[in-house]
């Protein structure tokens, strides 16, 4: 069966932008380029095969949508900002802002940072809500404000309840500590580039867990090829600074394993995207996303040796058979987790 969507000839510089800005990522199969911008396949899977699409913001898309409103004098990035909720409007994909919201919270729980929290997230509703010719006018620059609805109906002291009740997200906890070891290997003087990933992995397998999205992550970072700000921690910094850049890369770490959790998990016929403006971010998911597909680190072969591939591979498919591990053991409890944490947090500065 054939379908045709006709849409109005400005939706492409829209579309062209946000092409040019590359902030979508996905593991669609055949699904190559600028074709994950092409709205009739939305449209198309939706009314014919029941397929539903959702877009996960990071922090930094989610920031720059409500910025669109708040500031006066916009730029070209809030534009695009809201020109992704007008292709999102005409391709009829859900935007979800859950994890910018909680990365915005980073665990904070006085009142003026709840109150601010939920305010930006009734805020992004109220935007993500207007008609889609207000916001196509203030993405091609023929208006610089947004007029959104007065208000949107918000629960805001449920949504503080939901936004604390956990004292961390299930996960968060053991991808700070791979971020503290991270940190503490990168700063061995002594250590090739090279020694420092194969200590990393090494590490994860003897004492602590394997993390797909961590290994990528130490992959890139430790090679020749290292992207820009993939490392914020400095450590000329002040305590703060130090566990402010920790926490910012455990966030980082945390929504990509998210973005698995949410593919590998999700029901049939729901399809998910991830939208960042982190570059680094984005090449990192792309990476785990054929890693994942591939069944093999193969894709690594841009940033590392191949003997150094082959043996990562090799202890990572059976990692039991290799050494005896805390994973495996009766040791492994959030006790040892957290007496982990400490330690790394002492040696790199953050206690």
């Amino acid at each position: 069966m054939d379908a045709f969507y006709a849409y109005p000839s400005y939706y492409d510089v829209i579309i062209g932008n946000l092409i040019d800005r590359d902030w979508l990522v996905h593991n669609f199969n055949g699904v190559e380029g600028s074709e994950i911008y092409n709205f009739s396949n939305y449209l198309y899977n939706k009314e014919f095969k029941g397929f539903t699409y959702t877009i996960y913001l990071d922090l930094n898309i989610y920031q720059y949508i409500i910025s669109a409103f708040k500031k006066a004098n916009p730029n070209s990035v809030y534009r695009d900002a809201i020109g992704l909720i007008a292709f999102c409007q005409l391709s009829k994909i859900e935007l979800d802002p859950t994890l910018a919201v909680y990365e915005k919270l980073n665990y904070r729980t006085d009142t003026e940072t709840l109150d601010e929290v939920v305010s930006d997230l009734e805020l992004f509703h109220r935007i993500n809500n207007i008609n889609n010719e207000t916001l196509i006018s203030y993405s091609l620059g023929e208006r610089n404000d947004i007029i959104i609805p007065e208000s949107y109906p918000i629960e805001r002291e449920l949504v503080k309840k939901d936004l604390t009740k956990y004292r961390r997200l299930t996960e968060w906890d053991s991808l700070y500590l791979i971020v503290l070891f991270i940190i503490y290997t990168s700063l061995n003087k002594e250590s090739s580039k090279i020694e420092k990933f194969q200590t990393v992995v090494e590490w994860m397998i003897q004492e602590f867990r394997l993390s797909l999205v961590c290994i990528t992550f130490a992959a890139i970072f430790f090679s020749d090829k290292p992207l820009k700000k993939m490392m914020k921690y400095k450590a000329s910094s002040n305590s703060d600074l130090k566990r402010r850049s920790a926490f910012n890369m455990t966030w980082d770490l945390y929504n990509l394993n998210r973005y698995f959790r949410m593919w590998t998990e999700r029901e049939s016929k729901q399809e998910g995207m991830f939208a960042s403006g982190d570059k680094a971010f984005n090449a990192i998911l792309r990476n785990s996303i054929n890693v994942q597909k591939n069944g093999n680190l193969s894709c690594f072969s841009e940033f590392l040796p191949v003997n150094v591939i082959e043996y990562i591979e090799k202890i990572t498919s059976k990692p039991d058979s290799h050494v005896k591990r805390i994973y495996s053991s009766d040791l492994w409890t959030p006790d040892y987790r957290l007496k982990q944490i400490e330690k790394y947090e002492l040696l790199i500065g953050i206690r």
